[in-house]
């Protein structure tokens, strides 16, 4: 059936079926709802999925930046066992135990951090080891090779300084962090080394002249030769290195000509840092601008401290007098004996000591140009009475000083002579003192009031190439040295009498001399308290004085020689003239020091942070 509508705007009409149709539209509404439903669900799983995958990487996030806080915070704590120990080990002078470097040790803690608990290893903790890394109650030394420094050799102390921290992040979650890193302390010995200045050193146109052992300076090295100047092993400089210009001041004492030619060096010369001499800390002490004498230099090395001020407790306990363990002092001409540091000596004993102090003389220094107070010490009647006392009651340290004040009434300068020291203590002796310090004879050769000079083969020969022996058959030289404000070498002839006499009547005769000398010195340039600057300084090669005329004498020499400071009391100006006449040197350095050094030895220090891990 059809039906038909007329529009009332149109003619048109619209006629259609009245027949059924399918519901289409309904159908299509149906499988929308479906699909918009999948979606929703899809899309609603997938903003889940991001959520959890989101939060997890917060969390992961968060607990990473944690750790790495906690690390940081860990590390700090190491870091503050490291200045710890490193204190700790400056005052004691060498190396602490274990229980000494954790005495009352804690690191504190930023807010919301704390060590984890004992039995995982978490408060800060500092433990020595052996040679093998082992925890120890002690530490084990080790000998090491300094690589920064050719040929020289240390003893490694080592530690191993560990922490673990716990901490909360802001989510809740709880991170643990744990840090280790070994520390070293190397101890290494200033008297194996033929040669140690802390100031330049300078070798300008010596007599012919053979160094064994190595050679270092702190500063510049100037050196240079026309007749033979040659250098057996390594040769080190932290500086500047010249063997083709004048030395500062070397026009003083001759002219540079064409003729002047590098040294011969056999090792290797090598620019290095410096080797700071006990310690950059103790470096750090020092100061020459405040009212305080006991901190001007390492001359307070020798010096007694000045009772009016205060002592630095890092500089006290390296004075050697305190840490010596007998002190002579000698005040006018009575000598008082002081046991300190472990002595044991029965009054029997002290009194041979005290009677080694044979009395005070005087002789005339050309070099100072003055008479000079001599406290003499007969070191052959001190010998037997020193091994009375056995190496378990006395450190071999001996500490000899004049405090007679310069006055009116005595008004020379002071000074200490050591005389028939041909044999020394079995256990070797150290002698220091603030005084200078005159040598005479041979020394630690094995001569005696029975065995002469000419027995010591060096002497009888004058040790042409060097190599013939510096003792006598027999005697074994023992490990030695002698510290004070100048080292002057008078020969086996020497007379007190012919002093003050020109040159001619000061003849020497070969001598030698074993040992290991640490004194002032003078450089070039130096300007003495009365305000006069001098030229040239002689150079290392005259680094112990002369008095005599040594031309055609051999002065042999085994030992080492170190230069930490000027000269306080001995201020004269090198020169020759009627002062003396250079000797044929034959000096070598004593490698007996490598594995026995003298009693009391002084050292260079090292503190370095080793391997860095976690755990």
């Amino acid at each position: 059936m059809k039906t038909c509508v007329t529009t009332p705007k149109n003619t048109v009409r619209d006629c259609h079926s009245l027949r059924a149709k399918p519901l289409r539209g309904k159908s299509q509404g149906g499988s929308t709802l479906l699909l918009v439903m999948l979606i929703i669900t899809i899309v609603t799983a997938a903003v889940g999925i991001a959520f959890v995958v989101t939060n997890a990487g917060q969390r992961m996030g968060a607990r990473a930046s944690a750790y790495i806080t906690a690390e940081r915070v860990a590390d700090g704590a190491v870091e503050y066992g490291f200045g710890v120990w490193k204190q700790r080990v400056f005052m004691n002078n060498g190396a602490i135990t274990t229980a000494a470097a954790n005495n009352a040790v804690t690191a504190p803690l930023p807010t919301g951090f704390q060590y984890d608990t004992v039995a995982n290893r978490g408060p800060l903790a500092l433990t020595a080891t052996d040679a093998y890394g082992a925890p120890s109650s002690s530490p084990v030394p080790t000998v090491v090779s300094m690589l920064n420094y050719p040929g020289w050799k240390g003893y490694s102390f080592n530690y191993l300084v560990s922490a673990k921290v716990n901490s909360t992040n802001q989510l809740g979650g709880q991170v643990t962090a744990g840090v280790r890193r070994r520390f070293q302390y190397v101890e290494v010995p200033i008297f194996q080394m033929m040669f140690f200045f802390n100031d330049d050193l300078v070798i300008y146109k010596p007599a012919t002249m053979t160094v064994g052992g190595l050679v270092h300076t702190n500063a510049n090295l100037y050196l240079s030769q026309q007749s033979g100047l040659t250098f057996n092993n390594n040769v080190s400089y932290a500086g500047s290195y010249s063997a083709t210009t004048i030395p500062p001041f070397g026009a003083t004492y001759s002219a540079w000509s064409s003729s002047d030619q590098p040294p011969t060096l056999n090792g290797a010369l090598t620019k290095v840092p410096v080797a700071a001499p006990l310690g950059v800390s103790m470096m750090s002490l020092f100061n020459t601008g405040d009212t305080n004498p006991n901190n001007d230099g390492f001359q307070e090395i020798i010096q007694m401290p000045n009772a009016s001020f205060s002592d630095p407790p890092e500089i006290s306990q390296r004075r050697m007098s305190n840490k010596a363990g007998i002190v002579i002092n000698i005040n006018g001409t009575t000598a008082t004996l002081t046991l300190q540091n472990g002595t044991v000596a029965t009054a029997a004993q002290q009194t041979a000591i005290r009677a080694a102090f044979t009395g005070k003389t005087t002789l005339y220094d050309q070099r100072e140009g003055k008479t000079v107070d001599v406290a003499n010490i007969n070191v052959r009647a001190l010998t037997p009475a020193l091994n009375a006392l056995g190496a378990a009651n006395f450190n071999s340290v001996l500490y000899i000083v004049d405090t007679t004040p310069v006055s009116g009434t005595s008004p020379r300068p002071k000074t200490v002579r050591l005389q028939n020291g041909g044999v020394l203590p079995d256990a070797g002796l150290t002698i220091a003192s603030q005084n200078p310090i005159y040598i005479q004879g041979d020394y630690n050769t094995g001569t005696s009031a029975t065995v002469l000079p000419t027995a010591v083969p060096a002497n009888s020969t004058g040790n042409p190439s060097g190599t013939a022996s510096p003792t006598v058959p027999g005697y074994t030289r023992k490990s030695s040295s002698v510290l004070g404000d100048a080292v002057m070498f008078l020969s086996n002839s020497w007379n007190d009498a012919n002093s003050s006499l020109s040159l001619s009547n000061r003849t020497a005769s070969n001598t030698t001399y074993n040992t290991a000398i640490l004194s002032g010195f003078l450089p070039s340039g130096y300007t003495n308290p009365s305000g006069t600057q001098y030229g040239y300084s002689g150079g290392a090669n005259n680094f112990p004085r002369f008095l005599e005329t040594w031309s055609s004498r051999t002065c042999t020499y085994t030992g080492s020689m170190v230069q930490l400071f000027n000269s306080q009391t001995f201020t004269g100006a090198w020169g020759l003239g009627n002062i003396y006449a250079p000797p044929t040197r034959r000096w070598n350095f004593d490698n007996n020091f490598l594995n026995n050094a003298p009693p009391g030895s002084l050292i260079c220090v090292v503190y370095s942070r080793g391997t860095w891990s976690k755990f």
